[in-house]
């Protein structure tokens, strides 16, 4: 009965220091494999990005911004001819008062009366203007329309793809197979059995070089008759490029 509770004691003892003192057991890792994969598709591309700016210009600022509507209308009529469904983006409108290059403005102090060599003579109202269109063979006439009727600075800013959803899950099952076939590899090469997955982490990247053509300066737009067709470019883009990047960690079977 006296050794009974003497070992009693002592577990309690050590149950108490344990307590106190306490052991972490490290667990090792499952052992695994982490591979990197890699995709790409191509795709043509099927939207075509066009800017240019609208200029008007009057007496008045009314006038300037008449002229300058007026001139957008006329380019978007224009456009019709070869995408009727094209719808122009509008932003920054400016209008800037016109004056004698004989004026000597102050930039700090008290302002000027517009009298004399700093008389207003006019405004001139402008407009940045951006229009996507699916039309991408013809997205070059369409350039060289917009300068006949009248639109400064054409052309081309880029291509895309409408929608890149299809593309960029090509890309990621071929970054997938190609971390699968990588992890394959290891595996045979080191003598184990390759295991099911453990992660997969994903860092799709839609990687594109924009394509500018440069349109000529503006044109006044041809009076009657109408004016001759439009000179017809032809374009045929470099196909869009969307990659993804995978990290995929196999376990490895004993």
């Amino acid at each position: 009965m006296r050794g009974a509770r003497f070992a009693f004691a002592v577990l309690i003892s050590q149950a108490g220091a344990s307590t106190a003192q306490p052991v972490i057991e490290a667990v090792p890792a499952q052992p695994r494999i982490v591979v990197t994969g890699f995709g790409e598709v191509k795709a043509q591309p099927d939207v075509a990005t066009i800017t240019y700016t609208i200029r008007g210009e009057g007496p008045a600022s009314d006038d300037a911004v008449r002229a300058m509507t007026a001139s957008g209308a006329r380019i978007q009529a224009a456009l019709r001819a070869i995408d009727n469904a094209a719808e122009p983006h509008t932003s920054q409108v400016k209008i800037a008062a016109v004056k004698s290059n004989e004026c000597k403005e102050q930039q700090y102090g008290a302002p000027q009366l517009s009298i004399g060599a700093c008389a207003i003579a006019g405004y001139v109202a402008t407009q940045s203007i951006t229009l996507r269109t699916k039309a991408v063979r013809g997205a070059g006439t369409m350039v060289g329309l917009v300068g006949r009727a009248g639109g400064l600075d054409p052309r081309i800013n880029g291509f895309t793809l409408n929608d890149s959803r299809a593309a960029q899950q090509q890309a990621i099952a071929a970054a997938v197979a190609d971390a699968a076939t990588k992890a394959a590899q290891i595996a045979s090469a080191g003598h184990v059995q390759l295991g099911s997955i453990l992660s997969v982490t994903s860092g799709p990247r839609n990687d594109f070089q924009p394509v500018v053509v440069m349109g000529s300066r503006s044109f006044a737009a041809a009076p009657p008759p109408p004016p001759p067709p439009p000179v017809s470019v032809d374009l045929t883009p470099e196909p869009l490029t969307t990659t993804s990047y995978v990290t995929v960690t196999y376990a490895i079977v004993r």
